[in-house]
C-alpha cells in the first residue's frame, strides 16, 4: 500500500514535452492530504468498526444472558405455579379428609345421643311404670283408709275406749 509520504516524495523524470512540474507537484500534494485524510478516516472507522463489535459482542453476550434470565424466570414461574396447584390440591385433600373425620364423630355422637335417648325413654318408661303401680297402691289406701267403713269403725272403736274409760 502506498502511503501518503511516497506520493509527496514521488519524482517523475522530466520530458521535453511533459506535464508542467508546478501542477504534478500541486495535484501530488493534493493526492497525498486527501489519501492522508481518507486513510487517516478508514483507521478511525476501522476503530469504530472495532469498538462496535466489541460492544456488539457484549451487547448479545447480554441478550443471551437475559434470554437465559427469562427462560429460568418463566420455568421457575411455571414451578411455583405447579406447586401452588399442587399445594392447594393437597390442602383440599386435607380439608375434605378433615371435614370427613369431623361429619363421621358429629354421626357417632348423634347415634350415642339417639340411644342415650333411647335407652332414658325406656328406663323412665319403667319408672313411670313403677310409679303408676305405687300411685294406683295409694289410691286402695288412700280409698281403704277413707272410706265409709273405716270411719264407722274407727268411731265404734272410740266409742269402745269411751265406754271403757269410763
Amino acid at each position: 500500500m502506498i502511503t501518503a509520504m511516497e506520493i509527496r516524495n514521488q519524482h517523475f523524470k522530466k520530458s521535453f514535452r511533459g506535464y508542467s512540474e508546478e501542477e504534478v507537484k500541486d495535484f501530488l500534494l493534493n493526492l497525498a492530504q486527501d489519501y492522508e485524510r481518507l486513510y487517516s478516516e478508514n483507521a478511525q472507522l476501522k476503530e469504530n468498526i472495532q469498538r462496535l463489535e466489541y460492544d456488539l459482542a457484549k451487547y448479545h453476550k447480554l441478550e443471551d444472558t437475559m434470554n437465559n434470565s427469562l427462560i429460568l424466570a418463566q420455568q421457575t414461574a411455571e414451578a411455583v405455579k405447579t406447586n401452588a396447584r399442587k399445594e392447594a390440591e393437597l390442602m383440599q385433600e386435607e380439608s375434605k379428609r378433615r371435614i370427613n373425620e369431623i361429619l363421621a364423630v358429629y354421626q357417632e355422637v348423634i347415634k350415642r345421643i339417639n340411644l342415650f335417648n333411647v335407652e332414658m325413654k325406656a328406663h323412665l318408661g319403667s319408672e313411670m311404670e313403677i310409679l303408676e303401680k305405687s300411685q294406683k297402691k295409694i289410691e286402695d289406701l288412700s280409698d281403704f283408709f277413707f272410706s265409709k267403713d273405716l270411719k264407722d269403725i274407727m268411731e265404734n272403736l272410740e266409742k269402745v275406749n269411751t265406754k271403757e274409760a269410763k
